[in-house]
């Protein structure tokens, strides 16, 4: 246990793209968890964003300071960018093709209007912070996005080091997809310290030729304080869960799911498929009209609690072409729930094989159809993987463990920066 005397010379600035009351994504949710459990170890914790409509200014969520920097020129640039978006459907499309396409990272080019968007919370982000150097000592960015790029820049104009966690699967790659793409990793890799979720993404930062010494393997963590029930009632039916967001397509695989599960409802039409995120419409209703299976298929929606879906499923199903660590994969094993996961970055680092859960080939429909059936078949085996489902979790990625490895990578770039400064 680190001492709380010493916890207390950290203070953090956390960076981010977005936190509530405005939409949030699973980097967002796990760095307020962990800056919940940091802040109870005695470290200071604040964040900075950009801000966005009325949602601006400095503000508090559960106790921690939050700059929502909302400046003019930003407003302007937001309102140009909605009326563009407003032409634009939803989903642009349900299925994709694993065979002529890339659907297992990032590769649309960034264009100008990101470019701008973040130059402007740059720039904005610089005035305050010169002011407020005092205040943090460390800069933490949870994306490998623009977040990476800005928090970088901040980094060399303030004279901090700046620590940034790798949040998907190809995040570092990706950033070619930038403006002078080559040159912004260039940049980062010589000037900040990276946080790897999963071996996957530790290996693509080494390969990307990134010093071992510069990486700190960290996993996501969860909250394991008040444990849920695994008990499953007698009256329900069996249900298989998904739970994601729908417009990260092609990401999270729901097409697959979808005509896996057109396999799976012919050996058990009385199986109920939920699918809990936002993004439901009519695009997905009419495509499961097709597959001939919208009886069997419940979109949900959007759920702020999902406590008695957890509760209530059976299986759980991550069908991801790629995922960074799902915080919602860990919430399912949480709850004893047995998972069939895509093996992939993440998913294969929370699930082995056959042991706590059933690992099936990325974008394999007829493998996935498969698992979850043999799932359904053998209702004792799915239980022992539930239970260690469940175990794993408590013992590898309780959140305050996982603070305590941050509070370590933080002393050690301290100490490193004031050795540097004598």
């Amino acid at each position: 246990m680190i001492s709380s005397e010493k916890n207390s010379q950290i203070r953090v600035l956390m960076l981010v793209p977005s936190l509530p009351p405005l939409p949030v994504g699973g980097a967002e949710k796990q760095a307020l968890l962990l800056a919940d459990a940091l802040i109870s170890k005695s470290v200071t914790v604040q964040f900075i964003m950009p801000g966005e409509g009325n949602v601006g200014g400095e503000t508090q969520i559960s106790g921690v300071k939050v700059y929502r920097l909302n400046s003019w020129p930003n407003r302007i640039f937001k309102y140009l960018s909605s009326r563009r978006k407003k032409s634009r459907p939803l989903v642009d499309r349900i299925e994709y093709d694993d065979r002529r396409e890339v659907t297992n990272q990032l590769s649309t080019t960034v264009s100008w209007p990101t470019v701008v968007y973040y130059n402007i919370f740059y720039y904005h982000a610089l005035f305050l912070l010169r002011r407020k150097k005092k205040e943090f000592e460390i800069i933490h960015a949870h994306t490998m996005e623009w977040s990476a790029i800005v928090a970088v820049r901040l980094g060399r104009a303030l004279n901090k080091p700046v620590i940034i966690k790798d949040s998907t699967m190809n995040g570092f790659q990706s950033l070619a997809r930038f403006p002078q793409g080559k040159s912004k990793q260039q940049l980062i890799a010589k000037s900040a310290h990276f946080v790897a979720m999963t071996d996957s993404i530790h290996e693509n930062l080494l390969n990307a030729g990134i010093s071992a010494s510069c990486i700190r393997k960290i996993p996501n963590g969860i909250d394991t304080t008040e444990l849920p029930d695994t008990k499953k009632s007698n009256n329900h039916s069996t249900t298989v869960l998904f739970v994601g967001n729908l417009y990260q397509q092609p990401a999270k695989g729901v097409d697959l799911l979808l005509n896996a599960w057109s396999t799976v409802h012919q050996k058990f039409p009385n199986v109920l498929l939920q699918i809990v995120g936002d993004g439901v419409n009519n695009a997905y209703r009419e495509f499961v009209n097709r597959l001939g299976i919208a009886g069997t298929v419940d979109f949900a929606g959007r759920q702020h609690d999902l406590t008695n879906y957890y509760s209530n499923a059976d299986i759980f199903v991550l069908p991801s072409r790629r995922e960074g660590m799902s915080n919602a994969l860990m919430e399912a094993m949480l709850y004893g729930l047995p998972s069939v996961a895509t093996d992939i970055s993440g998913n294969r680092d929370l699930l082995k094989n056959r042991v706590n859960g059933i690992l099936v080939p990325a974008a394999d429909i007829a493998s996935l159809a498969e698992a979850i059936a043999w799932m359904l078949s053998h209702p004792d085996e799915r239980l022992e993987y539930g239970l260690k489902a469940r175990e794993t979790i408590l013992k590898h990625y309780d959140i305050n463990n996982i603070a305590d490895q941050y509070i370590s990578l933080y002393q050690n770039l301290l100490n490193k920066t004031h050795s540097f400064l004598k």
